[in-house]
């Protein structure tokens, strides 16, 4: 299985293999790579955080990696506060890293523990709504299918 960038899966990608697959996901909108753990389209692709971090992460079961480095898998958590949305009839996902005990809750602004949120991911849980997404359809079902949760805003990839 390939990263999206032609290359094998797990192996460390270089900063030209993260521009590679933005470029082919955005610019040249090319139907999304499944993860190369999990397998599921429609979760997994090349994104970004400040300040320029660059890497891969799938939605679904957590698999990481940033440019240069190898893969790990982040945990999910969902904070449940009143203002924490809801994505594909599911509370939406939130991936911390391993290692990190807390994280500020991007809807309500309070600094939350992650031993009280975190959740099985969904890769785990064969009841998980998003296991209902369909998979390995083209970029425009997916652009169509995200459309319709506010928090997606139309990417093809949660």
């Amino acid at each position: 299985m390939t990263d999206g960038t032609g290359r094998p899966a797990g192996l460390p990608f270089s900063e030209s293999d993260w521009d590679a697959a933005c470029y082919a996901t955005f610019a040249e909108g090319r139907d999304p790579t499944p993860c190369p753990e999990c397998g599921r389209t429609g979760f997994y692709g090349p994104r970004i955080a400040e300040p320029d971090r660059h890497y891969h992460q799938c939605r679904f079961c957590g698999f990481t990696q940033y440019v240069g480095q190898e893969p790990e898998h982040y945990r999910p958590t969902v904070h449940n506060c009143p203002g924490w949305p809801e994505c594909a009839k599911a509370p939406y996902v939130w991936w911390v890293a391993p290692g990190v005990v807390r994280f500020r809750c991007p809807y309500c602004g309070k600094r939350i523990a992650v031993s009280r949120t975190l959740v099985d991911p969904p890769a785990r849980n064969p009841r998980h709504p998003w296991w209902k997404v369909p998979q390995h359809r083209s970029r425009f079902y997916y652009l169509t299918f995200w459309e319709r949760w506010g928090l997606t805003r139309g990417r093809v990839h949660v």
